[in-house]
């Protein structure tokens, strides 16, 4: 197989299909989410509350009040799969929709009310720009050398619970000499054992954020992480300027992390994020929160990588392709309804202070950062047992049994060393009775809209 890193590389661009959209004003917003925090879930949500706008909780915002109806546009290339996503939910039993694999785009025309002597526009164009959330996380790579991608990598898997993970693969990552012939045969399978390590780190019990390169786990159309594979070798020190000898593992490695970086992840986002207006990015703070301090810790700092090129001073490639358009960010921890009533709340205000530190370095800077906490669907419902005390009702997923449960309590403030973790919880099916022409049950979502659409 011929090596793409040596060939021309224009195909690899990937181009955004959105034309202007000529007589209707466009707002584009990107979303994509960290593992399990059930993007595509929310997605559908939007597109439904929308769809009933008159006749949900969207009305109730004075920011979207105006709103008469939005119809979603099947007929677009790479249009997001609406139709499978209300097959799924609507079904009988209803399941959750398939994760996103690669990027697509919902579009939606909005009508709105106005009165005759109104200078706003009638009727707006919505895009949701969805793509994985494992792209998003390649962000961290675009400013790396070789050098220091491998710097990282060797001291994330000298802690736990990566080492746990993967017992041996530092030391035989140490034991390579950049300057030695490539073995291929044991590049393969150690390649092979790094995609394990990443696609394990991501799932109970640990729960990592920090897995790149991001396509390794989720490809996409045109890329083949077997076509390129590279490690990192702890062993090309931090001096970036080295030259190893043509053929060699530091050669080899490093000529295909360039390729990655420059051909593959940094066209994604000169492509598409120079158009975006806001972005939303989920997290499942909820399953950090059962994996406890590392998987915190791991997530928060995903975030402030993700969100460090907000910070940078203009005349950087990623502050002008950051802040040329993206003026509100949304971080939304989902799957809320899993607590009581009184620990929704709560839930909001831990997310608020862990991230604290975040939105601190954020402030003065020309973005509005907002947290949310939100259940775009519910799947439990509060009850309460025979001594009239709070509970949840709810369906089990593999089991399609009805079950009754008690989450665990929430606190109101995180830790500042983040020695926290809570007892697990169920994993639940959506309910069943949806219909697309009524608005799905969910929690705060016409309030996570209105942030990102609502007029003043």
């Amino acid at each position: 197989m011929a090596d793409p890193s040596k060939a021309d590389s224009s195909t690899a661009h990937e181009k955004s299909t959105t034309p202007s959209l000529a007589g209707c004003p466009v707002t584009r917003i990107g979303i994509t989410g960290l593992s399990g925090a059930g993007k595509s879930t929310l997605i559908t949500a939007i597109i439904n509350h929308l769809e009933n706008a008159r006749r949900g909780a969207l009305s109730e915002q004075s920011g979207l009040a105006a709103i008469r109806h939005g119809r979603w546009h099947r007929e677009i290339e790479r249009a997001f799969d609406y139709d499978h996503a209300l097959t799924a939910l609507t079904g009988q039993p209803p399941s959750w929709p398939e994760s996103t694999r690669d990027w697509s785009i919902a579009r939606l025309t909005l009508d709105y009310d106005r009165r005759w002597y109104s200078l706003r526009p009638r009727r707006r164009c919505l895009e949701l720009f969805d793509y994985p959330g494992e792209w998003l996380l390649d962000l961290s790579l675009l400013d790396w050398t070789f050098a220091e991608y491998s710097a990282h990598w060797h001291d994330w898997l000298a802690r736990s619970p990566r080492r746990e993970i993967a017992p041996g693969l530092l030391e035989e990552l140490q034991a390579i000499d950049p300057a030695a012939p490539l073995d291929p045969e044991r590049l393969e399978a150690l390649a092979g054992r790094w995609s394990m390590m990443l696609a394990d780190s991501r799932l109970p019990p640990h729960r990592l954020s920090r897995n790149l390169p991001g396509r390794w786990l989720m490809p996409g159309e045109g890329f083949d992480p077997d076509a390129m594979p590279f490690l990192p070798l702890p062993g090309v020190g931090a001096d970036a300027s080295v030259d190893y000898p043509e053929g060699s593992w530091g050669e080899v490695c490093q000529r295909h992390f360039t390729y990655y970086r420059d051909r593959i992840a940094r066209p994604f986002f000169e492509s598409h994020f120079g158009r975006l207006d806001a972005q939303v990015i989920l997290v499942d703070l909820l399953g950090a929160l059962r994996s406890g301090r590392s998987a915190l810790a791991d997530m928060r700092a995903a975030l402030e990588s993700i969100l460090e090129p907000f910070r940078y001073r203009d005349g950087h490639w990623l502050g002008n392709l950051f802040g040329r358009r993206i003026r509100r960010v949304a971080i939304v921890a989902t799957q809320i309804d899993h607590l009581l009533p009184a620990d929704q709340a709560r839930l909001t205000r831990l997310l608020d202070s862990y991230l604290f530190e975040l939105t601190q370095r954020l402030a003065g800077k020309d973005i509005e950062l907002r947290l949310f906490a939100v259940s775009a669907v519910t799947a439990a419902q509060p009850r309460e047992d025979a001594r009239g005390r709070p509970m949840l009702v709810g369906t089990e997923k593999s089991s399609r049994q009805k079950i009754a449960f008690t989450p665990p309590a929430i606190p109101e403030q995180m830790p500042h060393d983040l020695d926290l973790a809570i007892d697990d919880l169920p994993t639940l099916a959506p309910p069943t009775g949806l219909d697309r022409a009524r608005s799905f049950p969910g929690r705060r979502v016409d309030a996570l809209l209105d942030f990102l659409i609502g007029e003043s």
